[in-house]
């Protein structure tokens, strides 16, 4: 759900600017789960600064709600709280790939005259009847992906891959349409790649790769709503990894420093590969 995409009758916390103060960026919080054997265990935590919107949920007239949906296997719940913290348990053969997380603020009865001191300028002396289960916030949408693997997510190999193109193809192609970033290299050159490059890793990372990885970091916006697993395992170390949150992806300068960084320095890799192969030549050539 892209809340700055839906109309809504009354102004809502986290809707635009509709109400104020804003939604912070940890306005909701969801830690990596716990793992037990059977079950994956979420800890939610939700923040929110609006007086009145407190009290009504202090007052029992609202209620903090987390729904969740796993689209690969159909499974749909909602939970309900009178306080901004859900403990969640999912059974692991219940889910697979994305789990989408929608949280929100939610009327439990008719409300008549809603009005809120913090309501934009724009509703100034206006007020508003709430049916039972209006919105009076919405969260920024979250989510937690099972089937990235988070001890080889450091990997570029965990959501790219170097495959044979389609019959025919003539040109190398970056689709970005599977869960994992396909190069797609023509019969020929994947016979050659086959045949050398495994040997030579730090020239494909700073060619092939390094291209790709551009490409995706380009359209991540695109794709980042699409459940895909490159994109998530890709924002997932944008969000979690400190050296990575400021980057401005809508910036092709930040975009080369993100995927130098996601590839260990790819270039330095490739000279010192090349000053190695150079000494070797060269000390060949003095017997």
């Amino acid at each position: 759900m892209s809340i700055n995409n839906i109309s809504l009758p009354h102004p809502v916390l986290g809707v635009n600017d509709d109400v104020f103060p804003l939604l912070g960026d940890d306005s909701i919080v969801i830690p990596q789960p716990v793992m037990t054997a059977s079950h994956l265990l979420f800890d939610i935590k939700l923040s929110q600064n609006n007086r009145a919107i407190s009290e009504m949920i202090r007052d029992g007239k609202a209620e903090y709600v987390c729904e969740l949906a796993c689209t690969d296997t159909f499974l749909r719940r909602c939970y309900k709280s009178s306080t901004p913290h859900f403990h969640i348990a999912i059974g692991k053969t219940e889910v697979r790939g994305r789990i989408n997380f929608n949280c929100y603020v939610a009327a439990k009865y008719p409300i008549q005259g809603y009005s809120n001191p913090d309501f934009n300028d724009d509703y100034f002396g206006f007020t508003f009847d709430l049916e039972q289960g209006d919105y009076l916030a919405i969260f920024p949408p979250a989510y937690y992906n099972t089937n990235i693997k988070y001890d080889k997510l450091y990997a570029a190999g965990s959501f790219m891959q170097i495959v044979e193109a389609d019959e025919g193809v003539k040109t190398t192609k970056f689709n970005l349409n599977e869960d994992k970033i396909l190069i797609e290299l023509p019969h020929d050159m994947f016979v050659k790649y086959n045949q050398v490059g495994n040997g030579f890793p730090n020239i494909i990372h700073s060619s092939i790769v390094h291209n790709a990885l551009v490409y995706a970091l380009c359209n991540l916006g695109e794709y980042q709503d699409k459940g895909k697993l490159w994109a998530d395992c890709l924002i997932q170390r944008f969000q979690t990894e400190p050296e990575r949150k400021d980057y401005d992806l809508s910036d092709m300068e930040d975009i080369f420093s993100a995927a130098d960084q996601l590839l260990r320095d790819p270039y330095r890799r490739l000279l010192d590969a090349l000053e190695k192969i150079s000494e070797s030549t060269n000390s060949d050539q003095d017997y």
